[in-house]
């Protein structure tokens, strides 16, 4: 027979006992994977009978609050998504704003009209791109619940006007900018932060470099498990010069580079920007845009511009590079 208990930590423990043979046991993220563990475990014994294995009693209640059927989302919809652990914490935001506001949580009871109300509060605290972002995962959630649990339920998201989608940022950041922001970080910040500049990678592929990602000899770096799987970095020489001494102060090889996480280095970012009084456009993924549009400028073809920046497609690296006609004008003597 099977049983099911819930641990402290929240996951889902399922105990399995055969006539004649050993107790199994084993734990689970979520109640559907202990399930299907013991399916998969009662097939593999093949001569149990499965008249005597005791689920759960199933539930009447057909209720689902936001907060249960968001963490579902994340664990088992996104389960292999780099984003998951961002969409929890983005899905925890959610679930407070939306407790503040009084706007009830069980998914038959949210509104057209609770949504709305979200979006004007919303709206008033943050950017029309953040609001846009919070609207989506509800809808997502809606739409995850209704094709995985069969639950028939009315997306209160549609219907309500979505903020557009904002304009995108063009600014680039000088090199006296640079200048002024390094003085006012932390050095291990302000290393980063050059890094991002010298090499148009992402904050949480700098992060996770550690000695045996580098060949430097050779001029590049290998990122693993990036947004868009592994890659090749070339490196420009600063980069080298700032890898090389980051990897001698490395404890192994395995160790990080830079032991920070890359939410920090943004926040830092943002603080240093303030103190120096720079405007909000100039934000640390600019610095990815600055080193792609750099480039562009001294001519590479779009393919040698995507070895550098990492994109796989070329309406991203447009979206990216941000000549003007002077550029062009260049380029042509």
């Amino acid at each position: 027979m099977a049983t099911y208990r819930t641990l402290p930590s929240g996951k889902t423990q399922a105990q399995l006992r055969f006539s004649g043979r050993k107790p199994m046991s084993a734990s689970f993220p979520t109640k559907e994977e202990a399930v299907r563990w013991v399916d998969a475990m009662t097939a593999k014994v093949g001569k149990v009978n499965r008249d005597r294995i005791v689920y759960d009693k199933p539930s009447t209640d057909h209720t689902q609050t936001l907060k249960e059927m968001g963490r579902k989302f994340c664990l088992i919809g996104l389960k292999d998504k780099k984003t998951k652990d961002e969409t929890i914490g983005q899905l925890a935001r959610v679930i407070r704003e939306l407790e503040y506001l009084n706007i009830p949580l069980e998914l038959e009871q949210i509104t057209q009209q609770d949504i709305n109300q979200y979006r004007m509060y919303r709206l008033e605290h943050v950017a029309n791109a953040t609001c846009r972002k919070d609207m989506q995962l509800i809808s997502r959630i809606y739409k995850f619940g209704n094709r995985e649990y069969l639950l028939g339920l009315v997306n209160p998201v549609d219907g309500v006007a979505i903020p557009p989608v904002g304009k995108p940022r063009t600014r680039i950041v000088e090199r006296h900018e640079l200048d002024a922001l390094m003085a006012a970080l932390p050095p291990v910040m302000a290393t980063i932060v050059e890094l991002a500049y010298e090499t148009a990678m992402r904050r949480s592929e700098i992060t996770n470099l550690t000695p045996k990602d580098l060949s430097l000899d050779d001029r590049y770096l290998t990122v693993l498990d990036g947004k868009t799987g592994d890659r090749p970095v070339p490196l420009p020489s600063r980069a080298i010069e700032i890898l090389r001494t980051a990897a001698s102060q490395c404890p192994n090889e395995n160790a990080k580079l830079f032991p920070v996480m890359p939410h920090s280095v943004s926040t830092a970012f943002r603080r240093a920007r303030r103190t120096i009084g720079l405007s909000e456009d100039v934000c640390l993924h600019q610095l990815r845009h600055t080193r792609i549009t750099m480039v562009a400028r001294k001519g590479f073809n779009t393919a040698q511009i995507m070895m550098v920046s990492g994109h796989k497609d070329v309406h991203s690296v447009q979206r990216y590079t941000h000549l003007n006609v002077q550029d062009v004008v260049d380029l042509l003597d």
